[in-house]
């Protein structure tokens, strides 16, 4: 494989979210190779992606299925059968590419290069093809977590009904016929046009020898789907509406992916904590963090149960979300704090780090924070030793060590807190993870950031050593001052 294909395919896995994924090279180069290579090859074998698009829709509906049958028990096969008919349909599924620009990768014919753009059709097929390679190179499971996090908006577009092609025309035609008539529609096929990669099937529909709808579409099922709703609205029964194959979907968390190891990732990071600011004006607070410069907010999520403070959820958090552009990072410091994380998703937050004293199934909620397209991250307490992570630190984009107990500011710095953010950074390297961030919160000030930063955290969460001078716009300034001085000396 020559050397721009290799950068294709790493920059390809980072927008995949498996940036450490040892892929087949030959294999996902087929699964790249528009069909429509053939035509300018005729006389010889091209190695294009009809085969592996097959192995990858069945894995794609196997993914979606298994995700509909574990968090909608109480749906009926007929629901769940129509939302998954959407999410694999061209019209979701080159959504979910395009959002990750695949048509930059994908290697097309001369006939399709001509028209100057990537048509639908083929950025699904490809999409699936892709998920066939990803398959053959790792397993099912890996494919899976690939797949979710990047078909998550068709998904909960599809359950909320939003989704026009969740509606199964054919389905209701064929209700109303038996009801009115006890007789069934009847489709006939009228034309097929066009090579095997490019072809439009023309459809009509009849009811009792009556004519009622003619439709077209790229397979015999969209066409077939069309002609039933044009007989529809021919019956009245449904209205006639302009109809957009791709409609804009604003997508306020796009799926999670990892950093890669670069320059701006070992840049350490300041995350000022508005659990020190002033509760009645937080507003004003965001406003002079981001004005000194500050690169996240932090966002301290207490319940009184857990920790023994409360403070606020996840309408403040929505609230505060148009006020500034920084990262959102929340830190739910809170009970079965699953049951909460769609409500702060919903709020805005890019990032939710939950503790691993309060998770028995960590692997699941950090599996529901990136699915829902933000860092997923887990905290542990002083007390908590950091090998504990050991088995699920490839599932996390953030490990986040306390270095006081957790429920108050203002408390002092552990000392012994050094050596774990050391042993921690161990364990990443060993792992090869080296997109996980070390964040550390608790008696940050200007005589502990130093050691903090030499032991190797990369995001520093500082409350009332900011929020405690009259001036926290200058407050903020001097802290990215200390942390850019304490990483050239």
């Amino acid at each position: 494989m020559n050397a721009d294909f290799e950068t294709h395919t790493r920059h390809l896995l980072q927008k995949l979210g498996l940036p450490t994924l040892n892929v087949n090279s030959r294999l996902l180069r087929q699964a790249l190779t528009h069909k429509s290579m053939q035509l300018d090859r005729p006389h010889s074998a091209v190695a294009h992606n009809e085969r592996l698009e097959y192995l990858g829709d069945a894995i794609l509906k196997s993914s979606i299925s298994e995700w509909l049958f574990l968090n909608l028990p109480q749906d009926s096969e007929g629901r769940m059968s129509q939302i998954r008919s959407y999410v694999v349909s061209d019209v979701a599924l080159s959504r979910a590419a395009q959002r990750i620009a695949l048509q930059d990768h994908i290697i097309l014919g001369s006939s399709e290069r001509a028209s100057g753009e990537v048509r639908e059709s083929i950025l699904a097929n490809v999409f699936e093809a892709v998920c066939g390679a990803i398959f053959l190179s790792s397993d099912y499971r890996t494919t899976a977590r690939m797949i979710l996090p990047l078909l998550m908006p068709e998904l909960e577009l599809a359950i909320e009904g939003e989704a026009e092609e969740v509606l199964n025309y054919k389905a209701r035609l064929q209700e109303y016929a038996q009801g009115e008539y006890k007789a069934l529609p009847e489709y006939q096929m009228m034309a097929a046009e066009g090579p095997d990669h490019d072809r439009v099937f023309r459809i009509q529909v009849s009811l009792n020898e009556e004519i009622l709808g003619t439709g077209e579409g790229r397979s015999k099922k969209k066409a077939e789907q069309e002609s039933a709703r044009q007989a529809l609205i021919a019956l009245k029964l449904i209205e006639d509406r302009p109809r957009s194959t791709a409609p804009a979907i604003e997508v306020v968390n796009a799926p999670y992916i990892p950093e890669t190891n670069t320059p701006q990732h070992n840049t350490v990071l300041l995350a000022p904590s508005i659990l020190s600011a002033d509760f009645a004006d937080l507003g004003k607070a965001l406003h002079h963090i981001t004005q000194g410069g500050a690169d996240w907010v932090h966002l301290d999520i207490m319940d009184g149960h857990f920790v023994p403070n409360l403070t606020f959820g996840a309408p403040v958090i929505s609230a505060l979300r148009p006020l500034s552009e920084l990262h959102f990072d929340a830190h739910l410091m809170i009970e079965k704090p699953e049951r909460l994380i769609p409500d702060f998703l919903k709020a805005g937050c890019n990032g939710i780090t939950v503790h691993y004293e309060t998770c028995p199934h960590l692997d699941r909620t950090l599996s529901q924070i990136a699915e829902g397209g933000a860092r997923p991250g887990v905290s542990l307490n002083p007390g908590t030793p950091v090998h504990v992570l050991e088995d699920i630190l490839h599932k996390t984009g953030l490990v986040l060590l306390m270095s006081v107990n957790p429920g108050f500011g203002g408390q002092k710095f552990i000392p012994r807190v050094l050596d774990k953010i050391r042993a921690l950074k161990a364990m990443i390297t060993a792992q090869g993870l080296h997109d996980i961030r070390i964040q550390v919160d608790g008696g940050i000030n200007a005589e502990t950031l130093g050691a903090v930063i030499e032991a190797g955290a990369d995001v520093l969460v500082i409350g009332s050593a900011i929020f405690g001078h009259t001036d926290v716009t200058a407050q903020t300034r001097h802290y990215q001052q200390l942390i850019h001085q304490a990483q050239t000396t």
